[in-house]
């Protein structure tokens, strides 16, 4: 859920878990091989709505992808956000400051940048263990004057948060813990037998 996420303007960090290898087609990017690990998407809500609209996007949505980390969270699985609620944008700072980090790698080169054609800097980092938000939290300190860091556990990510090491059983129902997130939501049974079939199947409910 994203309701205790603020409603105001800010930078966040989007950390995702991905279980096993995926071929992963982004967009204009191209096609990658998506590898086991956890992988740090830095990005800025300064629209409507701000850090909860556009989180709650990224976390709830199963629309046609629209920003590359869209993409990404086909196959990977929220864990953690952090975040801030300073008025500067900092998107640009955080990435710099994640690129500078010896414990993660630029995976996918102009990923969540691309509005920057001569860009080759990256806002998707990769790490094989889990990134430390103890770490990240000094980090801002030490780097932005007045700024502070805060973490949101998404609740469907704490299974692979606690034990990343355990791949999780798929539901019964064959679909995708995003499917099925859609699903409990639909309302009443019959709406949700109706859905599951347009999923199953691609037909109009």
């Amino acid at each position: 859920m994203t309701m205790d996420l603020p409603e105001g303007k800010g930078t966040y960090v989007l950390v995702a878990f991905v279980a096993q290898m995926k071929r992963l087609e982004i967009g204009r990017l191209g096609a990658y091989d998506i590898v086991p690990g956890y992988y740090a998407y830095v990005g800025s809500a300064f629209g409507a709505g701000g850090l909860r609209a556009r989180i709650g996007h990224h976390l709830e949505s199963t629309a046609t992808p629209h920003w590359h980390i869209d993409y990404l969270l086909g196959v990977a699985e929220p864990v953690e956000i952090w975040y801030t609620r300073a008025d500067q944008k900092l998107e640009h700072h955080w990435a710099e400051l994640l690129e500078k980090a010896p414990r993660f790698r630029v995976p996918i080169r102009r990923f969540g940048s691309s509005d920057y054609h001569r860009s080759r800097s990256s806002h998707l980092f990769f790490s094989k263990g889990r990134p430390s938000f103890p770490w990240f939290r000094q980090a801002v300190v030490e780097h932005f004057e007045g700024v502070e860091a805060e973490l949101h556990l998404p609740e469907h990510g704490f299974a692979a948060l606690i034990v990343p090491a355990m791949k999780p059983k798929p539901p019964p129902n064959g679909l995708s813990t995003r499917a099925n997130r859609c699903l409990s939501t639909a309302g009443i049974r019959a709406e949700k037998e109706a859905v599951l079939h347009a999923l199953k199947t691609g037909a109009p409910s």
